[in-house]
């Protein structure tokens, strides 16, 4: 083979791979994109969760307090919960 022609092969070869690299780059921002996307959805959806455990937490106190009352209001009246 002589220069000219393994000149051409590589300056060939040098396209497709620039070719090659501009596609992977194109991919990469695609997915670059969508890993912030769901960096986001993800973020989003950890703030829901805290939200839901603090408003949870409070129901479950509420209900404590109500269960504790009920059963102070039981033993003061001295009848089991199935007899009333």
């Amino acid at each position: 083979m002589n220069k000219r022609t393994k000149k051409k092969q590589l300056e060939i070869e040098v396209k497709q791979l620039k070719s090659e690299l501009f596609l992977l780059s194109s991919e990469n921002l695609q997915l670059f994109d969508k890993l912030n996307e769901c960096k986001t959805e993800l973020n989003t959806l950890s703030q829901a969760l805290k939200r839901h455990e603090v408003i949870c937490e409070k129901n479950i106190e509420q209900t404590n307090k109500e269960f504790d009352s009920i059963k102070k209001e039981l033993k003061r009246s001295k009848k089991s919960f199935f007899k009333r």
